[in-house]
């Protein structure tokens, strides 16, 4: 299992990194916004078939998916 993207940019932080470091901080940002699409979309299939299940929290995921990605 690979580091956190987060732990991972703390890890290798410095002033300038170099190009190697910011294409695979790119690379890891395309697979988790790919990621995060999808289940996104699965959510969104989940409340239309089900409805608003108790507990499972469609509004707040839906609100930090929208931030995360910009929209």
């Amino acid at each position: 299992m690979g580091m956190r993207l987060s732990l991972l940019l703390e890890k290798m932080r410095t002033d300038r990194p170099d190009e190697w470091s910011m294409d695979e901080f790119a690379r890891k940002a395309r697979q988790l916004e790919d990621a995060l699409l999808d289940a996104r979309s699965g959510m969104k299939y989940i409340r239309e078939a089900h409805g608003n299940l108790y507990g499972v929290g469609f509004d707040r995921v839906e609100e930090k998916a929208a931030k995360a990605l910009d929209e």
